[in-house]
């Protein structure tokens, strides 16, 4: 059994742009906010141009400013450098929407800006090889290319693959596109998708596949290292008859969850569950800190990029038991406020959130007027039972009660209920742009077992 199976990976999707899905703008830098705050699966979209290197990385059919290929391989080259030779590993996802001929300057640019940190082909000994056992250890300090591989049978030719929905291919078939230190490029109708050999060879331990109806049933033995690369659509579209045997599936091949096209305006798929049917990476439009991003913020931080799956779908027969938690919510001080908030002062109140496979829970707290230091007392309690879950996450949020405007989220705290410290805290609220907001929130945690029997 492979072991990169048993982990799940802080995931980007479309990381080059900067703001919105149709009209926003593509850069480079983009790859280093996400790898240097712990992404470690980004992705690239290449297009044909009429540029001086053939393509570039754009999102196609769409209005969005396009970005050098090589600039961005570059900026990939030297953010994974910063992170030192230990750092794990990196998989990039290559959507390559040019045809084969261009495929060869694509391969020799890969090879250039990565150098020896890109694996080619095979690693290893045969015998590891034989036993499927290439470990993310092994490839420490290395970038892993997910190249797309396509079937003669079984899997389906994705002319018109699910993440279009939405968008009509044909009013943008000749879109003038403006690339950020590039001419105007032409992101036309392409031809078929066809791999060349020498991009296919540098995706050896991540073939890419889109699979058809009833790949779940499948046997898939050659060849090896497929990743099986699945639209949120398809994979809810199992739920929850196909609990089970996703897992099971999880636990054979890589699994990675990209949204549908018509999120348009960057919103993000419920991670927690996809992370709960057994898939391994959930991309995440990283421009909008949204619930998905502050839970997929709580679960990597201080992590590698990469954390275990939970025991329940590594291990046979774990046990649970069932836990009380007591939250105390005493204060919170320097909280910043927004634009036009002329008297300095807002109505807050605590939001509070249990996040669980079972069924969620909530807390809110009475409405008090904030200093104009931002501070506010609420000293007040709530408990909340729940069979222990992995996957539990606790969200707390500073709202401010706009009455008949809409209340509006002015900070936010969210931890996975299993690593919280227990006792007293005094807790650091992020911005909702996922920044630190110079805000804390006093409280004290409890979680107890209240059964002996285990569930």
């Amino acid at each position: 059994m492979p072991e990169h199976t048993y982990f799940l990976k802080r995931s980007s999707h479309n990381t080059y742009l900067l703001s919105r899905q149709l009209v926003g703008r593509a850069s480079a830098e983009s790859y280093t906010h996400a790898i240097c705050r712990g992404a470690r699966c980004v992705e690239i979209d290449v297009w044909p141009s009429d540029s001086p290197e053939g393509f570039v990385v754009t999102h196609g059919y769409t209005l969005t400013k396009g970005v050098s290929f090589k600039k961005v391989c570059e900026t990939i080259s030297a953010a994974v450098d910063s992170l030192g030779p230990d750092a794990w590993p990196l998989l990039v996802s290559l959507e390559c929407h040019v045809g084969a001929e261009a495929q060869v300057n694509m391969v020799n640019i890969l090879k250039d800006a990565w150098g020896e940190k890109l694996v080619i082909g095979r690693l290893g000994t045969d015998s590891l090889e034989q036993l499927n056992q290439v470990t993310p250890r092994d490839l420490k300090g290395r970038i892993i290319l997910m190249v797309e591989y396509y079937a003669p049978e079984n899997f389906a030719d994705i002319e018109a693959e699910e993440e279009n929905n939405g968008v009509d291919s044909e009013a943008f078939a000749e879109t003038i596109v403006e690339g950020e230190d590039l001419p105007a490029v032409l992101v036309g109708k392409i031809e078929q998708r066809k791999i060349s050999d020498g991009l296919a060879a540098l995706g050896y331990y991540a073939r890419s596949w889109k699979p058809s109806e009833g790949w779940l049933q499948q046997e898939l033995i050659d060849p090896k290292h497929i990743l099986i690369n699945i639209s949120e659509s398809l994979i809810l579209s199992l739920l929850p008859a196909q609990l089970d045997p996703l897992i099971d599936h999880g636990l054979l091949h890589l699994r990675r969850i990209f949204p549908k096209g018509t999120r348009i305006r960057s919103s993000n798929v419920d991670v927690l569950k996809f992370w709960r049917n057994g898939s391994h990476v959930v991309s995440l439009n990283w421009q909008t800190f949204d619930t998905a991003m502050q839970i997929n913020e709580s679960m990597f931080v201080a992590s590698p990029g990469w954390i275990l799956k939970p025991k329940a779908q590594r291990l046979p027969d774990v046990d649970s038991q069932k836990l009380r938690l007591r939250v105390q919510v005493v204060g919170m001080s320097s909280l910043p406020l927004l634009d036009g908030y002329e008297d300095k002062v807002c109505d807050a109140y605590v939001k509070a959130q249990l996040l669980h496979h079972q069924q969620d829970q909530k807390w809110k707290s009475q409405t008090v007027q904030t200093t104009e230091e931002g501070d506010a007392m609420w000293n007040e309690t709530f408990e909340w039972e729940f069979v222990q879950d992995e996957l539990a996450f606790i969200r707390l949020r500073i709202r401010d009660n706009r009455r008949f405007k809409g209340d509006a989220d002015l900070a936010v705290f969210c931890a996975r209920v299993d690593v919280l410290a227990q006792g007293w805290r005094i807790v650091h609220l992020l911005n909702m742009n996922g920044e630190r907001s110079g805000a804390t929130l006093l409280m004290h945690l409890g979680i107890t077992c209240i059964t002996d029997q285990l569930l």
